[in-house]
């Protein structure tokens, strides 16, 4: 461990504190990161304006959601790739709500107070 913490440590830092860089660095030390810290990571390249990185992110972040939950629907999996590809638009604040009442049907509340929340800052 370094001075700095533990990747997750760092990780969970930069997300809090909107640091694309750094939480990708730190994602990138770590053996697997959480479905709702790969949101938070999604949504700060939604914000960040590197639209290819942002692309690749949403596009796997939707795999492994369909993935790792039990019983994702083809028409589920579809409304969430799509959510969140607006993330990045003016329809942010729209997509972000409408997503996170996905999330919290799948009783991923941390994920949907997140999105909730960037929203709001929309």
């Amino acid at each position: 461990m370094t001075a700095q913490g533990s990747a997750y440590t760092r990780l969970r830092r930069a997300l809090d504190n909107a640091n694309a860089a750094e939480a990708l660095a730190a994602a990138a030390e770590l053996e697997r990161v959480g479905l709702v810290e790969a949101l938070e990571l999604v949504l700060l390249l939604a914000q960040s304006g590197e639209e290819a990185r942002f692309r690749r992110a949403a596009v796997r972040w939707q795999a492994r959601y369909a993935r790792e939950l039990r019983d994702v629907e083809p028409a589920e999996a579809q409304a969430v790739l799509a959510l969140l590809t607006m993330l990045p638009g003016a329809r942010r604040p729209q997509a972000a709500l409408a997503l996170a009442e996905l999330l919290d049907r799948r009783e991923l509340l941390p994920g949907a107070e997140r999105l909730v929340r960037a929203a709001r800052e929309a």
